[in-house]
């Protein structure tokens, strides 16, 4: 396990004793669960983040824990929030709200399988 600006970063096999919950529409996110708790993971890709001068700070695939939740319904709708909120600019409001409504269906469409 590794700390990276004071976030817990984790190699893929520690989490052995965790339930995996994964889907390519909720991509780079997933789901662990646990006996306790849901929690929310990013995988961060190699090369991906930058530090100080365009150097370098992720040299293989590594795990973030994001949140935690109680359920399984407040996992989803975090994901959709986070999902939205990875886009960096929206042009208008409308815009915004057009891309919440779909990633939320999107997620919607998931859970109501």
């Amino acid at each position: 396990m590794l700390y990276y600006n004071k976030i817990k970063v984790m190699e893929k096999n520690d989490l052995s004793s965790v339930t995996l919950i994964k889907d390519p529409s909720i991509e780079p996110y997933f789901i662990g669960r646990d006996a306790n708790s849901y929690t929310i993971y990013e995988t961060v890709y190699p090369g991906t983040n930058t530090k100080g001068r365009g150097r370098k700070t992720r040299t293989k695939e590594s795990v973030k824990a994001v949140s935690f939740h109680t359920n399984f319904a407040s996992a989803m709708n975090s994901i959709a929030k986070l999902k939205v909120e990875k886009r960096q600019e929206y042009n208008t409001i409308h815009e915004y709200i057009a891309e919440w409504r779909r990633v939320k269906e999107e997620i919607n469409q998931i859970v109501n399988f």
